[in-house]
Protein backbone atom coordinates (compact mmCIF):
# COMPACT_ATOMS: atom_id res chain seq x y z
CA UNK A 1 0.00 0.00 0.00
CA UNK A 2 1.30 3.21 -0.86
CA UNK A 3 2.16 5.73 1.97
CA UNK A 4 -0.32 8.38 2.64
CA UNK A 5 2.27 11.14 3.37
CA UNK A 6 3.98 12.54 0.65
CA UNK A 7 7.90 12.21 0.80
CA UNK A 8 10.06 15.05 1.33
CA UNK A 9 11.54 16.48 -1.37
CA UNK A 10 15.37 17.49 -2.12
CA UNK A 11 14.76 21.11 -1.01
CA UNK A 12 12.86 19.84 2.02
CA UNK A 13 15.70 17.42 2.89
CA UNK A 14 18.54 20.26 2.33
CA UNK A 15 16.63 22.50 4.14
CA UNK A 16 16.29 20.66 7.58
CA UNK A 17 19.73 19.18 6.96
CA UNK A 18 20.87 23.01 7.17
CA UNK A 19 18.70 23.04 10.12
CA UNK A 20 20.37 20.40 12.22
CA UNK A 21 23.83 21.04 11.32
CA UNK A 22 23.48 25.13 12.31
CA UNK A 23 21.97 23.50 15.53
CA UNK A 24 24.35 20.99 16.50
CA UNK A 25 27.78 23.18 15.46
CA UNK A 26 26.17 25.45 18.16
CA UNK A 27 27.98 26.36 20.75
CA UNK A 28 24.33 25.63 23.01
CA UNK A 29 24.58 22.41 21.35
CA UNK A 30 22.94 20.00 23.65
CA UNK A 31 23.10 16.11 23.82
CA UNK A 32 19.52 15.68 23.21
CA UNK A 33 20.64 18.17 20.28
CA UNK A 34 22.85 15.23 19.14
CA UNK A 35 20.40 12.55 19.77
CA UNK A 36 17.87 14.03 17.91
CA UNK A 37 19.65 14.35 15.19
CA UNK A 38 20.67 10.43 15.39
CA UNK A 39 17.10 9.66 15.34
CA UNK A 40 16.72 12.23 12.66
CA UNK A 41 18.97 10.51 9.86
CA UNK A 42 18.55 6.62 10.95
CA UNK A 43 14.97 7.09 9.32
CA UNK A 44 16.55 7.12 5.93
CA UNK A 45 19.44 6.75 3.55
CA UNK A 46 18.45 10.13 1.69
CA UNK A 47 18.37 11.65 5.10
CA UNK A 48 21.85 10.84 5.79
CA UNK A 49 22.88 11.23 2.33
CA UNK A 50 21.41 15.06 2.69
CA UNK A 51 22.78 15.72 5.66
CA UNK A 52 26.70 14.61 4.12
CA UNK A 53 26.54 16.87 1.22
CA UNK A 54 25.88 19.68 3.46
CA UNK A 55 28.49 18.89 5.60
CA UNK A 56 31.05 18.40 2.69
CA UNK A 57 29.60 21.92 1.85
CA UNK A 58 30.22 23.62 5.20
CA UNK A 59 33.65 22.35 5.24
CA UNK A 60 34.23 23.80 1.67
CA UNK A 61 33.30 27.15 2.50
CA UNK A 62 35.66 27.15 5.94
CA UNK A 63 38.28 26.63 3.25
CA UNK A 64 36.92 29.25 0.59
CA UNK A 65 35.49 31.52 2.83
CA UNK A 66 38.28 33.97 2.50
CA UNK A 67 38.89 34.22 -1.55
CA UNK A 68 34.99 34.58 -1.49
CA UNK A 69 35.13 37.38 0.32
CA UNK A 70 37.79 38.84 -1.39
CA UNK A 71 36.20 38.44 -4.76
CA UNK A 72 32.70 39.46 -3.85
CA UNK A 73 34.61 42.88 -2.18
CA UNK A 74 36.32 43.41 -5.68
CA UNK A 75 34.16 45.60 -7.83
CA UNK A 76 33.57 44.20 -11.34
CA UNK A 77 36.28 46.03 -13.77
CA UNK A 78 34.47 44.48 -16.83
CA UNK A 79 31.03 44.16 -17.53
CA UNK A 80 30.80 41.17 -20.28
CA UNK A 81 27.53 40.31 -22.16
CA UNK A 82 27.02 36.60 -22.37
CA UNK A 83 26.56 35.81 -26.22
CA UNK A 84 23.43 34.13 -27.55
CA UNK A 85 23.38 30.64 -28.47
CA UNK A 86 22.40 29.18 -31.95
CA UNK A 87 21.27 26.55 -30.61
CA UNK A 88 21.73 23.85 -27.66
CA UNK A 89 25.26 22.94 -27.17
CA UNK A 90 25.76 19.06 -26.03
CA UNK A 91 28.33 20.18 -23.59
CA UNK A 92 25.59 22.16 -22.14
CA UNK A 93 24.55 21.61 -18.27
CA UNK A 94 21.71 19.70 -17.96
CA UNK A 95 18.33 20.93 -15.84
CA UNK A 96 19.51 18.46 -13.04
CA UNK A 97 23.21 19.91 -12.95
CA UNK A 98 22.15 23.50 -13.14
CA UNK A 99 19.28 22.69 -9.91
CA UNK A 100 22.14 21.15 -8.09
CA UNK A 101 24.66 23.99 -8.59
CA UNK A 102 21.57 26.30 -7.29
CA UNK A 103 21.21 24.44 -4.32
CA UNK A 104 24.97 24.47 -3.56
CA UNK A 105 24.97 28.15 -3.64
CA UNK A 106 21.64 27.67 -1.41
CA UNK A 107 23.27 25.60 0.80
CA UNK A 108 26.29 27.90 0.94
CA UNK A 109 24.16 31.12 1.22
CA UNK A 110 22.50 29.76 4.42
CA UNK A 111 25.62 28.48 6.10
CA UNK A 112 27.13 31.80 5.47
CA UNK A 113 24.38 33.29 7.05
CA UNK A 114 24.26 30.88 10.23
CA UNK A 115 28.45 31.44 10.89
CA UNK A 116 27.77 35.11 10.06
CA UNK A 117 24.87 34.83 12.99
CA UNK A 118 27.27 33.26 15.48
CA UNK A 119 29.60 36.59 15.28
CA UNK A 120 33.52 37.42 15.05
CA UNK A 121 35.40 35.09 16.92
CA UNK A 122 37.73 37.63 19.91
CA UNK A 123 40.36 35.67 22.01
CA UNK A 124 41.59 37.34 25.05
CA UNK A 125 44.32 35.84 27.57
CA UNK A 126 46.66 36.76 30.07
CA UNK A 127 50.11 36.06 31.12
CA UNK A 128 50.88 35.21 34.97
CA UNK A 129 51.19 38.47 37.20
CA UNK A 130 49.03 40.52 34.64
CA UNK A 131 45.27 41.50 34.57
CA UNK A 132 42.93 42.93 31.70
CA UNK A 133 39.86 45.06 31.95
CA UNK A 134 37.54 44.02 28.31
CA UNK A 135 34.49 45.85 27.40
CA UNK A 136 32.47 44.12 25.00
CA UNK A 137 30.04 45.45 22.14
CA UNK A 138 26.97 45.11 24.15
CA UNK A 139 28.20 46.82 26.84
CA UNK A 140 29.03 43.90 29.02
CA UNK A 141 32.11 44.18 30.98
CA UNK A 142 34.53 41.54 31.67
CA UNK A 143 37.55 41.92 34.14
CA UNK A 144 40.37 38.78 33.34
CA UNK A 145 42.36 37.65 36.04
CA UNK A 146 46.07 36.03 35.86
CA UNK A 147 47.09 33.83 33.41
CA UNK A 148 44.01 33.03 31.92
CA UNK A 149 42.42 32.35 28.13
CA UNK A 150 38.79 32.73 27.20
CA UNK A 151 36.97 33.38 23.59
CA UNK A 152 33.71 35.49 22.93
CA UNK A 153 31.28 35.41 19.89
CA UNK A 154 28.39 38.49 20.00
CA UNK A 155 25.91 36.37 17.58
CA UNK A 156 22.49 37.99 16.42
CA UNK A 157 20.74 35.58 19.05
CA UNK A 158 23.48 34.83 21.67
CA UNK A 159 26.57 35.77 23.05
CA UNK A 160 28.58 32.95 23.90
CA UNK A 161 31.88 32.62 25.59
CA UNK A 162 34.28 29.72 26.23
CA UNK A 163 36.67 29.92 29.29
CA UNK A 164 39.94 27.71 29.53
CA UNK A 165 41.85 27.62 32.82
CA UNK A 166 41.28 31.34 33.71
CA UNK A 167 39.15 33.10 36.52
CA UNK A 168 36.98 36.15 35.60
CA UNK A 169 34.01 38.77 36.58
CA UNK A 170 31.58 39.67 34.36
CA UNK A 171 28.92 42.36 34.55
CA UNK A 172 26.91 41.35 31.72
CA UNK A 173 24.68 43.99 30.21
CA UNK A 174 21.19 42.95 30.39
CA UNK A 175 19.61 42.18 26.93
CA UNK A 176 16.97 39.35 27.19
CA UNK A 177 16.88 38.64 22.84
CA UNK A 178 20.30 37.61 23.77
CA UNK A 179 21.29 35.28 26.47
CA UNK A 180 24.72 35.54 27.62
CA UNK A 181 26.03 31.78 28.00
CA UNK A 182 29.46 30.31 29.31
CA UNK A 183 31.00 27.33 27.98
CA UNK A 184 33.40 26.46 30.87
CA UNK A 185 34.83 23.16 32.48
CA UNK A 186 32.09 20.26 31.99
CA UNK A 187 29.25 23.04 32.85
CA UNK A 188 27.37 25.74 30.69
CA UNK A 189 26.73 29.09 32.74
CA UNK A 190 23.40 31.35 31.01
CA UNK A 191 22.27 34.74 32.10
CA UNK A 192 20.43 37.76 30.82
CA UNK A 193 21.64 40.21 32.69
CA UNK A 194 23.61 39.84 36.17
CA UNK A 195 26.85 40.01 38.03
CA UNK A 196 29.30 37.12 38.82
CA UNK A 197 32.72 35.85 39.49
CA UNK A 198 34.09 32.18 37.72
CA UNK A 199 36.95 30.19 38.79
CA UNK A 200 37.84 27.53 36.60
CA UNK A 201 41.14 25.46 37.05
CA UNK A 202 43.09 22.79 38.55
CA UNK A 203 39.69 20.44 38.22
CA UNK A 204 37.39 23.10 40.14
CA UNK A 205 34.79 25.02 38.81
CA UNK A 206 33.66 28.13 41.13
CA UNK A 207 30.73 30.47 40.28
CA UNK A 208 29.39 33.09 42.62
CA UNK A 209 26.68 35.63 42.11
CA UNK A 210 27.03 38.98 42.96
CA UNK A 211 24.02 40.08 41.37
CA UNK A 212 20.75 38.83 39.40
CA UNK A 213 20.51 34.90 38.69
CA UNK A 214 23.21 32.72 36.66
CA UNK A 215 21.39 29.20 36.00
CA UNK A 216 23.86 26.42 35.71
CA UNK A 217 23.98 23.52 33.48
CA UNK A 218 25.62 20.38 33.64
CA UNK A 219 26.64 19.79 29.69
CA UNK A 220 25.72 16.46 28.23
CA UNK A 221 23.35 15.53 31.65
CA UNK A 222 20.10 17.65 30.69
CA UNK A 223 18.57 20.89 29.16
CA UNK A 224 16.99 22.07 32.01
CA UNK A 225 19.54 23.88 34.64
CA UNK A 226 20.74 21.81 37.99
CA UNK A 227 20.96 24.55 39.98
CA UNK A 228 19.96 28.42 39.87
CA UNK A 229 22.38 30.80 41.53
CA UNK A 230 20.95 33.99 43.39
CA UNK A 231 22.68 37.13 45.29
CA UNK A 232 25.14 35.34 47.65
CA UNK A 233 24.93 32.02 46.45
CA UNK A 234 28.24 29.86 45.24
CA UNK A 235 28.46 26.32 43.42
CA UNK A 236 31.62 24.93 43.47
CA UNK A 237 31.74 21.84 40.72
CA UNK A 238 34.09 19.33 40.26
CA UNK A 239 35.11 18.71 36.70
CA UNK A 240 34.33 15.25 35.41
CA UNK A 241 32.25 14.03 38.34
CA UNK A 242 29.21 14.58 39.74
CA UNK A 243 30.11 16.50 42.76
CA UNK A 244 28.44 19.95 43.13
CA UNK A 245 28.08 21.78 46.40
CA UNK A 246 26.38 24.89 46.64
CA UNK A 247 26.36 27.65 49.48
CA UNK A 248 25.80 30.85 50.73
CA UNK A 249 28.92 33.41 51.22
CA UNK A 250 29.91 37.12 51.02
CA UNK A 251 30.22 37.67 47.02
CA UNK A 252 32.64 40.69 47.92
CA UNK A 253 35.06 38.05 48.77
CA UNK A 254 35.35 36.14 45.24
CA UNK A 255 35.59 40.22 43.63
CA UNK A 256 38.44 40.85 46.05
CA UNK A 257 41.23 40.01 43.22
CA UNK A 258 39.79 42.56 41.28
CA UNK A 259 41.23 45.09 44.22
CA UNK A 260 44.11 43.49 44.98
CA UNK A 261 43.28 41.44 47.62
CA UNK A 262 42.66 37.59 48.39
CA UNK A 263 40.45 36.81 51.20
CA UNK A 264 40.89 33.62 52.80
CA UNK A 265 38.57 31.61 55.17
CA UNK A 266 40.39 28.43 56.83
CA UNK A 267 42.04 27.30 53.33
CA UNK A 268 44.65 25.20 52.74
CA UNK A 269 48.28 26.38 51.14
CA UNK A 270 47.87 24.46 49.01
CA UNK A 271 44.95 26.26 47.68
CA UNK A 272 46.58 29.44 48.22
CA UNK A 273 49.61 28.97 46.68
CA UNK A 274 48.56 27.89 42.77
CA UNK A 275 46.47 30.88 42.89
CA UNK A 276 49.66 32.94 43.77
CA UNK A 277 51.49 31.58 40.97
CA UNK A 278 49.33 32.43 38.50
CA UNK A 279 48.97 36.19 40.03
CA UNK A 280 52.97 36.32 40.44
CA UNK A 281 55.47 35.71 37.63
CA UNK A 282 58.24 33.84 40.02
CA UNK A 283 57.30 30.19 40.45
CA UNK A 284 56.68 29.52 44.60
CA UNK A 285 57.43 26.01 45.84
CA UNK A 286 55.51 24.60 48.75
CA UNK A 287 57.21 21.87 50.81
CA UNK A 288 54.80 19.04 50.66
CA UNK A 289 54.70 18.68 54.68
CA UNK A 290 53.27 21.85 55.12
CA UNK A 291 50.79 21.79 52.14
CA UNK A 292 47.71 20.97 54.53
CA UNK A 293 48.67 24.49 57.09
CA UNK A 294 45.50 26.64 56.92
CA UNK A 295 45.55 30.76 56.79
CA UNK A 296 42.84 32.88 57.74
CA UNK A 297 42.87 36.42 56.47
CA UNK A 298 43.59 39.03 54.07
CA UNK A 299 46.82 38.97 51.83
CA UNK A 300 47.18 42.07 50.24
CA UNK A 301 48.60 41.39 46.59
CA UNK A 302 51.59 43.70 46.43
CA UNK A 303 54.89 42.93 46.05
CA UNK A 304 55.36 39.03 45.73
CA UNK A 305 58.17 38.36 48.03
CA UNK A 306 56.29 40.52 51.26
CA UNK A 307 53.01 38.54 50.29
CA UNK A 308 54.98 35.09 50.78
CA UNK A 309 56.71 36.67 53.60
CA UNK A 310 53.58 37.68 55.53
CA UNK A 311 51.73 34.30 54.99
CA UNK A 312 55.25 32.21 55.79
CA UNK A 313 55.47 34.34 59.45
CA UNK A 314 51.55 33.87 60.18
CA UNK A 315 52.15 30.30 59.97
CA UNK A 316 55.25 30.15 61.66
CA UNK A 317 56.93 28.84 58.83
CA UNK A 318 60.57 29.78 56.64
CA UNK A 319 60.61 31.10 53.43
CA UNK A 320 63.60 31.39 51.12
CA UNK A 321 63.46 33.66 47.98
CA UNK A 322 65.94 34.21 44.93
CA UNK A 323 65.11 35.90 41.38
CA UNK A 324 64.33 32.66 40.02
CA UNK A 325 62.21 30.61 43.40
CA UNK A 326 60.59 30.88 46.11
CA UNK A 327 60.42 28.33 48.80
CA UNK A 328 57.92 27.98 51.83
CA UNK A 329 58.38 25.26 54.29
Amino acid sequence: MASTECDPTADELREAAIAWLVRVQSDAATAGDWAGLTAWLEVSETRRMAFDAVERLSYDLDEEAPALIEALARPPALVVPFLRRARASRNAWPGRAIAAAVAAVTVMVGITGWKLSEGALQTFSTEPGQTRAITLADGSHIRLDAASTMSVRLGWFARNVKMGDAEATFDVAKDASRPFNIAVGDQRVRVVGTEFNIRNYDGVTKVTVRRGIVSVFQRGVADQPFVRLTKGMELVHSVGSNLSASRQVDPDEAFAWTEGRLICDEQRLSEIIPYLNRRYTTPIHLAPDVAGRRFTGVLELGDEKDVVRRLAAYLSLSMDGSDRQISIS
